[in-house]
């Protein structure tokens, strides 16, 4: 039960983008087979989560010798996730070039968000793309307003201007309006 309150007080504004992401498929879809209700569900809560496992990622194999790394691994080997969840969540702007927060992973998920929206995969599947996609979308957001967009860059040799980031974020949204509507 600790751990339910912990992630709910962790990611309560990504439910929010989850559950208005539901509300959206939703009314467009209009599904009536309690399956694919499922399916939706699902799909919009896990997308929450695909981003973070960029820490998990940074700790065992981009820099497992790190000090970050370290701590997270021994709170995960104890299975002591609450208190991994709290550190992650205290210690995120430790991790610097993170390889899902990053505009090159936004633009190559943006690419499959759209492959997949016209592919007949499952409906669970598609709707988890999307659902990380729109976290992506709303986590740079928080950045650009936390004014640390430029870390979304890094790939880049220079990190675009204030107004460029704005543009990139705008287009980016609209693509995903776009894409929710070819659902």
């Amino acid at each position: 039960m600790k751990l339910i309150k912990k992630i709910v007080e962790i990611y309560k504004i990504q439910f929010l983008v989850a559950v208005t992401l539901f509300a959206a498929l939703m009314a467009i879809m209009v599904p009536r087979d309690p399956l694919n209700i499922a399916m939706i569900v699902l799909g919009c809560i896990l997308g929450t989560f695909v981003s973070d496992l960029d820490y998990i990622i940074y700790a065992f194999f981009t820099d497992p010798t790190e000090d970050f790394s370290v701590t997270l691994k021994g709170y995960l080997r104890h299975k002591d996730y609450i208190n991994a969840l709290s550190y992650v969540f205290y210690h995120k702007d430790d991790v610097k070039e993170k390889t899902l927060h990053s505009v090159l992973f936004q633009v190559i998920l943006a690419g499959l968000t759209f492959f997949m929206i016209f592919s007949p995969l499952n409906l669970f599947t598609r709707i988890l793309i999307l659902a990380t996609f729109a976290n992506s979308l709303y986590r740079i957001g928080e950045a650009f307003f936390a004014e640390k967009a430029n870390d979304w860059f890094w790939p880049l040799k220079e990190a675009p201007s204030q107004k460029g980031v704005k543009i990139y974020i705008i287009l980016n949204v609209l693509a995903l309006l776009i894409m929710i509507q070819f659902l």
